[in-house]
């Protein structure tokens, strides 16, 4: 598994070089908003990543610790990526980015979700964290009632 070089201690540097490329971001997009949790379904995204990108960007989504990997329930050969709690933490840094994308693009968007936070952003955010950390807590349980 590859792991990152720091440059420096530096908060901000160690911010870029996780999420420094559009993939990382386009990945927790994905995990966030629009519900895709398994390689093939980050692979149908519009964007066309490849397998080798995808696997080096999960393999570092997961050596951080802002993803996990667990067994599908429903199919023992597939693993699904969830977001840990660390990874739910970066909810509102990506609720911004995705305003500041739809004020600048607005014919993108998931516009249920942003229409929630023109309404009341904290609110939106909360329950967003909230359905995630519902999410991860289902699969662990899944995990645990299987043994």
């Amino acid at each position: 598994m590859k792991t990152i070089e720091r440059r420096s201690t530096c908060p901000i540097n160690y911010s870029v070089e996780i999420f420094g490329d559009k993939w990382m971001l386009l990945l927790l997009r994905d995990l966030m908003f629009n519900g895709k949790n398994s390689f093939l379904e980050f692979r149908a995204s519009d964007e066309k990543i490849s397998s080798a990108v995808l696997t080096e960007k999960l393999n570092i989504l997961l050596n951080e610790g802002i993803v996990s990997k667990v067994t599908s329930p429903k199919n023992a050969s597939k693993f699904l990526y969830l977001l840990t709690e660390k990874g739910i933490e970066l909810v509102p840094f990506m609720v911004e980015f995705l305003n500041w994308g739809s004020k600048y693009n607005p014919d993108g968007g998931p516009k249920s979700l942003l229409e929630r936070i023109k309404k009341n952003k904290k609110k939106a955010i909360t329950e967003l964290q909230d359905k995630l950390r519902s999410q991860q807590h289902a699969y662990t349980e899944n995990r645990i009632n299987a043994f």
